[in-house]
């Protein structure tokens, strides 16, 4: 019996959720298909099971590129079903195509690699258990310079200025990728968002206390006795060593509220990240590899340049 590929249905829906699950998904892309971000949807049938899917959607923060996903149930892998996803994908692809899979999907990999994408980042996910990290970690006690983000919210230029280091440095490291250009309002909603723990972020300030010299956001997470480490970030290389001082400080923060578990998100393509990554011993964790395969528009976009 052969497989068929179809547009998805409402229908497909929990068959879909499955399918997420087995390929170590999260749910929220379920949320995608019921947004008007959503280019199309379409699914692999075999006899009356989902075994495939892929999707693409747009982003209001990175506009300039068509996110993918391509799934095929692991007890289906022998077939072409991704082969045959992707070939939907491209009969109507003009724009720039992103994607990501695990490290340890390697079908998916050679896949997209022999249809001409290119590997633009890898991301961990680790998790460091606050057990394994000594108390005597050597780092300067210049307290004075340090403050809580719960400290500087009333100083308004401060704040300002945190803003547009954070834009500077995002914008930096997503430049294959592009940010669509907001405000600096939008960009404050985007760093005070509602899991932020404003008295757990801590920046660092020069010795007169009139500038940002590196910074380090903490957050809320879904996950019990754990909590989330977010940007992180300083005013240049020269001062990156830094930013692992504002994790200790984290650290002594999450230890007094009894959490055991601080977990990061840190791309390749971010140094301020991967400074973090390399300086505490976090768990070892596969990669999750991000592709992309520009569009014909941005060919020629680029080639006018």
């Amino acid at each position: 019996m052969q497989f068929t590929i179809q547009k998805y249905k409402n229908k497909d829906e929990e068959q879909l959720k499955h399918l997420l699950h087995l390929c170590f998904e999260d749910e929220t892309l379920l949320s995608v298909l019921n947004s008007t971000h959503l280019k199309f949807a379409y699914v692999a049938i075999f006899g009356n099971k989902l075994v495939g899917s892929t999707f693409a959607w747009t982003s209001r923060m990175h506009p300039y590129c068509k996110y993918l996903r391509v799934l095929v149930h692991p007890l289906y892998r022998r077939l072409d079903i991704a082969e045959k996803l992707l070939s939907m994908v491209e009969k109507s692809r003009n724009s720039t195509l992103q994607t990501s899979t695990w490290e340890t999907s390697n079908r998916l990999k050679r896949l997209y690699m022999s249809n001409n994408f290119k590997e633009i980042r890898r991301t961990y996910m680790p998790h460091l258990k606050l057990v394994d990290v000594q108390n005597d970690l050597p780092y300067k006690n210049e307290k004075q310079e340090i403050k809580s983000l719960t400290e500087i919210l009333s100083n308004v230029t401060l704040l300002e200025k945190l803003i547009f280091l954070v834009k500077r440095n995002y914008e930096q490291t997503h430049a294959v990728n592009p940010v669509k250009e907001l405000t600096v309002e939008k960009w404050k909603a985007l760093i005070l968002c509602d899991d932020l723990l404003i008295d757990g972020s801590f920046v660092y300030l020069d010795k007169g206390e009139r500038n940002i010299i590196a910074y380090s956001f903490l957050h809320k997470s879904n996950t019990k006795n754990t909590l989330e480490l977010g940007w992180c970030g300083a005013i240049d290389m020269e001062t990156k060593d830094l930013i692992p001082r504002l994790i200790v400080y984290q650290i002594n923060y999450a230890r007094k509220r009894n959490i055991q578990v601080i977990s990061g998100e840190f791309d390749t393509t971010d140094d301020y990240a991967m400074e973090v990554l390399n300086s505490f011993p976090f768990a070892p964790c596969p990669s999750w590899i991000t592709y992309q395969k520009v569009g014909e528009e941005e060919i020629n976009i680029r080639a006018k340049d």
